[in-house]
């Protein structure tokens, strides 16, 4: 997957900070988002005119007293960049994020309406698993909640192109559970830890129907800015 290190190649380090209220980004993800705020247009054109990154923070508890403001986020978000725009007749956008690396945000003061930091890139290991064995158990999981909710399975072909990273954030990302708890997740620079706590969550009983995966943007998504 050498398409994410080729996309942070000549990286300066700063980006625009993007904050959404329960929403995790986590990298190597593809992320869709609608962009109708006028101060995230202009973000959204200033990163088209320059390096297209934009980095997804987690906006914390109580953030809805200062939302037009800066409240307060989450300081491990992940990188994006702007792998696909466009833009419609109502001024508004259409953009599909690429997840790029995780990243340690320090906020800086802007000359803009909307808000920038210096970005950090974290690495993150694998442990000392059999990762394969350990992808295998969390797809296992996921077949197991879909079978009992008569949903659906897994292409093979899926599981056989996507690496143990990409499946372990595939399904960390849509898990039913409050963007706090996949917060927690997304800060362990142990993927295959990350791995292990999955399959304990999908092994726990719930089932597909409360997950919502692949299902249509309903309104109120906070995907829709």
């Amino acid at each position: 997957m050498g398409m994410f290190k080729e996309r942070l190649k000549g990286f300066t380090g700063t980006a625009p900070i993007f904050p959404l209220p329960n929403v995790v980004f986590y990298p190597k993800m593809f992320f869709p988002l609608h962009i109708f705020e006028s101060r995230y247009r202009q973000m959204v054109a200033d990163a088209e005119n320059g390096e297209k990154m934009l980095c997804m923070a987690l906006l914390k508890p109580g953030y809805e007293e200062d939302y037009e403001g800066a409240p307060p986020i989450h300081t491990i978000g992940t990188l994006g960049y702007m792998e696909f725009k466009n833009d419609r007749s109502d001024e508004t956008s259409d953009l599909l994020l690429v997840g790029v690396t995780k990243v340690k945000i320090s906020e800086v003061e802007s000359n803009h309406d909307y808000r920038i930091a210096d970005l950090d890139p974290i690495s993150e290991s694998r442990g000392e698993e059999d990762t394969e064995l350990l992808k295998e158990k969390v797809f296992r999981g996921f077949e197991r909640m879909s079978a009992r909710s008569g949903f659906l399975q897994i292409p093979k072909q899926f599981r056989d192109v996507i690496d143990f990273e990409m499946a372990v954030n595939f399904l960390a990302s849509h898990l039913p559970i409050d963007g706090e708890e996949k917060q927690k997740m997304l800060e362990l620079d142990d993927v295959s830890l990350r791995a292990k706590i999955l399959v304990q969550f999908m092994e726990s009983g719930i089932g597909m129907e409360e997950m919502g995966v692949f299902g249509s943007i309903a309104p109120g998504d906070p995907r829709l800015n």
